[in-house]
């Protein structure tokens, strides 16, 4: 479940007017959501969910649908996720992106640091899932006080195993 209204309502309390940034999904975008194999309700989340504009929701960034096809040919990091089954579709308030699980549709955070530095790793061991919608995480970043906002506050919320607070030059 994606929660389109939840998406909406958080757009309101961030004072973001959807009519005036609304551009069509074009074609091609569509093309990728279909290729990837993102469930219809995901797709026409996209479809409503599409900006001329990167917008800033609270301290979350929700970036241009009508950018996944570029992101799909130039973007090393989009690509690693997405061969992983992440979507990414922003990014939080410390440039950790915002990811999508394609199969079970739930929004997290990515650990920005490991995510690049540690290309050969699967980026799910640097993903933490919040259990909600990406709806329902935009709603909560700007409704619920101390609602997390980046992968370490993120890991923090939800008691995961994977902190981020390990040194990455012990890793190499």
């Amino acid at each position: 479940m994606m929660h389109a209204e939840m998406m909406r309502q958080a757009m309101e309390i961030a004072g973001i007017k959807m009519r005036v940034h609304s551009e069509p999904l074009r074609d091609e975008n569509k093309e990728v959501l279909r290729r990837i194999g993102l469930p219809e309700e995901a797709q026409q989340f996209f479809v409503a969910f599409s900006f001329n504009i990167d917008l800033e929701i609270g301290e979350l960034h929700y970036d241009q649908a009508n950018c996944f096809k570029k992101n799909l040919e130039w973007e090393d990091g989009f690509q690693r996720a997405l061969r992983a089954g992440l979507l990414v579709i922003g990014s939080g308030s410390t440039g950790d992106p915002i990811a999508l699980d394609i199969q079970d549709l739930q929004a997290g955070y990515l650990f920005h640091d490991y995510f690049w530095e540690q290309e050969a790793e699967d980026p799910r061991k640097f993903f933490i899932k919040m259990n909600c919608s990406l709806g329902q995480l935009f709603l909560n970043s700007v409704s619920v006080e101390e609602y997390p906002v980046d992968a370490y506050e993120a890991a923090a919320y939800m008691g995961s195993e994977f902190t981020g607070y390990e040194d990455l030059e012990d890793d190499r």
